[in-house]
């Protein structure tokens, strides 16, 4: 038997804080969808404990759910520029740009580490960079062994695509995530094809 996909404590917690925020209509219909044994897990959970990723799902599907996937991958973005500032990523965050400056490639390259910071046994995430040059580039970043939990809903597939969104924010670069559809045969695997210019 497998083990269980977990999350850490701050991350889960950093998003129900970033749920508490919304506004007041949409923060009532996400709690509406939210048991209260989950929101007691999470509020308990040490910030470098972990959490079920099932648990930590019953917020982010309804989060999904209520914002819809342009909605939800906007929220997760924002969210996703505050993780990035948490005590526990800034660190492997401020050593990538010191190593390599700010820019795509750096920080897509910090991602596969930081994954390692805030998830456990929810698949691996790799790098492959297509294409630099002076007018832009393309990286693939490959999510691989995924557990059919990670795709119920598209939940946390939008979520990913949100963080790396915000990744060419963060370094000024107009750019685009796509996910590639996956063949029937490659069930447990996703690829984010990442442009900019």
């Amino acid at each position: 038997m497998s083990a269980s996909p977990a999350i850490r404590g701050f991350v889960t917690s950093m998003i129900l804080d970033a749920a508490r925020a919304l506004p007041e209509e949409s923060r009532r219909r996400v709690f509406a969808l939210v048991p209260a044994p989950t929101l007691a897990l999470i509020e308990s959970t040490s910030r470098l404990g972990w959490i079920p990723m099932e648990e930590s799902m019953k917020l982010t599907d309804a989060l999904h759910g209520v914002l819809g996937n342009p909605g939800y991958r906007r929220f997760f973005s924002r969210l996703a520029d505050r993780l990035i500032d948490a005590p526990l990523l800034h660190s492997l965050f401020d050593a990538a740009v010191r190593l390599f400056g700010l820019t795509p490639q750096a920080l897509f390259k910090w991602s596969t580490h930081a994954w390692d910071q805030a998830f456990r046994h929810i698949g691996r995430l790799t790098y492959q960079l297509q294409h630099q040059g002076p007018n832009g580039g393309r990286i693939d970043m490959v999510w691989e062994g995924i557990p059919p939990l990670m795709l119920r809903g598209g939940t946390f597939e939008e979520s990913l695509a949100g963080t790396f969104e915000m990744f060419l924010r963060r370094v000024s670069r107009e750019g685009h995530v796509h996910m590639r559809p996956a063949p029937a045969s490659e069930k447990s695997r996703r690829v984010y094809e990442v442009t900019w210019k």
